[in-house]
């Protein structure tokens, strides 16, 4: 469970995960210092992990050494629509295709992004 406390600084928030805190904040366009992550950030962030962990877990599987894997994440609200758009980094010795063999691979079992083209229903109740 995450919880997500209010701080005395306007729109400055305390979130954990019950073993980990930071903070958030939102923009200063939005009324907040825009010093910590916001929640749309969050968002991208929570994009921005699985993709990663799950490129590092298709390279692991098939013993592909790599240096590095980084992964960019943008999002762009237009019209009531959320466009997520990602770029997957693999830094090791393999062709572009077969980068991008495992890129496509980590985002179609990415469990975020299959979460997030899923049906998604909100309550109240915990």
């Amino acid at each position: 469970m995450i919880t997500v406390k209010s701080k005395e600084a306007k729109f400055l928030m305390e979130v954990s995960n019950g073993t980990y805190s930071f903070e958030g904040d939102v923009p200063a366009a939005n009324g907040g210092s825009g010093q910590y992550v916001s929640p749309f950030e969050l968002l991208r962030a929570a994009f921005a992990c699985c993709l990663n962990v799950t490129t590092r877990a298709i390279l692991d599987k098939r013993n592909i050494a790599y240096k590095e894997v980084e992964v960019q994440v943008d999002l762009e609200e237009k019209d009531g629509t959320l466009t997520f758009a990602h770029k997957i980094i693999i830094d090791a010795e393999l062709s572009d295709s077969d980068k991008a063999k495992y890129a496509q691979m980590a985002f179609a079992g990415c469990h975020v992004h299959k979460a997030l083209e899923g049906k998604i229903v909100f309550g109240a109740k915990l």
